[in-house]
């Protein structure tokens, strides 16, 4: 999770994705995965977007509290999404999840159903439209 955001293995994958018009499904922390995409670039694939993340509040003091984490991490994703250009639609941690063109986000592991029934429903909408 913590070398997400300057993984070139993850910024190929997502170049990938989006050339071929695939969905990117992220969960929890995984959107710091999206801060790959513009490595190299000068500025995010998904700057206009918007999304659900994990609360930053949350990663700089309660999560460190209660050992969720193995530290505190070298960032802090829903600050640097914004500062590339991608709105977080989410402060808090309920178990939201959004969708965004082929972009499907959860903020937590309280969203992972939720998540994979949107996930579920979009990927049945895109095949249906294709016959």
């Amino acid at each position: 999770m913590v070398g997400l955001p300057s993984s070139d293995a993850v910024s190929a994958s997502l170049d990938w994705a989006l050339s071929h018009d695939r969905f990117v499904i992220t969960l929890c922390h995984g959107p710091a995965a999206l801060l790959a995409a513009s490595r190299g670039k000068d500025e995010s694939p998904f700057k206009g977007y918007s999304v659900c993340v994990f609360p930053d509040s949350l990663d700089e003091g309660p999560n460190l509290e209660i050992g969720y984490l193995p530290g505190r991490l070298p960032w802090l994703v829903a600050g640097l999404l914004s500062e590339q250009g991608l709105h977080v639609i989410n402060d808090d941690m309920t178990g939201r999840t959004h969708r965004d063109r082929k972009l499907l986000t959860g903020d937590s592991p309280l969203a992972s159903n939720k998540l994979g029934l949107l996930a579920a429903d979009a990927l049945i909408e895109a095949v249906r439209a294709e016959t």
